[in-house]
């Protein structure tokens, strides 16, 4: 109920349908009541939630390689957020709640950088991925000192393990330790590049799926 303080000409203290009335600061004011906000939680923005979720949390445990990874991004967006408009569209795969991260579509890198035409990871050995790849640096933009990074993906544990540092292209291998806890489970390997003259990275590469020793 609302109640008129000086007859029909004066204010309206309370609420009248969709109009509330007040005083402030010796002012007679109206406004609209706010529209009330919905949120019917339908399967769809369930889904949408999940997906931002599963995403999220890869993003986060690989922070670092991300940032470097997407440093050189030009829409005016932070590498974060580049790389989780990216992956919330074309990483998840299922049907909710079915849902999950598909490792070959994650995209943890971008950029124009050459990459490498041949390229494998190895997890044979105890505790250990190797990762080898082809020096192009005769071709295309790439160059002997560019830096090579290196991320694994444990989705059984959503863990990650990397290195952002250690072996440049023209060495061809790189050596990465693996948690003794993810011995017999599958391990997903991503590489890419990172210019050491100029501000480029390479698109990320998908190095296969393969189990830890």
């Amino acid at each position: 109920m609302a109640k008129l303080s000086k007859g029909i000409l004066g204010g309206i203290s309370g609420t009248v349908g969709n109009v509330v009335g007040g005083r402030w600061r010796g002012i007679d004011y109206i406004r609209s009541k706010p529209t009330s906000v919905r949120n019917p939680k339908t399967e769809a923005q369930q889904a949408q939630r999940m997906r931002f979720k599963l995403v999220m949390s890869f993003l986060k445990k690989s922070r670092p390689f991300i940032n470097i990874g997407f440093s050189n991004n030009s829409r005016g967006q932070t590498a974060m957020n580049r790389a989780m408009s990216i992956n919330v569209r074309e990483a998840i795969t299922g049907t909710y709640p079915d849902l999950e991260i598909n490792s070959e579509a994650l995209t943890v890198s971008a950029g124009d950088l050459q990459g490498a035409s041949t390229f494998a990871m190895d997890l044979t050995v105890a505790e250990t991925a190797t990762i080898t790849w082809s020096n192009d640096a005769a071709s295309g933009n790439a160059a002997n000192e560019d830096g090579a990074m290196v991320l694994l993906f444990n989705p059984a544990k959503q863990a990650v393990v990397y290195s952002l540092y250690g072996a440049s292209r023209q060495d061809e291998t790189l050596q990465l330790a693996v948690p003794q806890s993810w011995s017999g489970e599958p391990v997903a390997g991503f590489l890419a590049f990172r210019s050491e003259y100029v501000a480029g990275m390479s698109d990320g590469i998908y190095l296969g799926t393969e189990n830890a020793a």
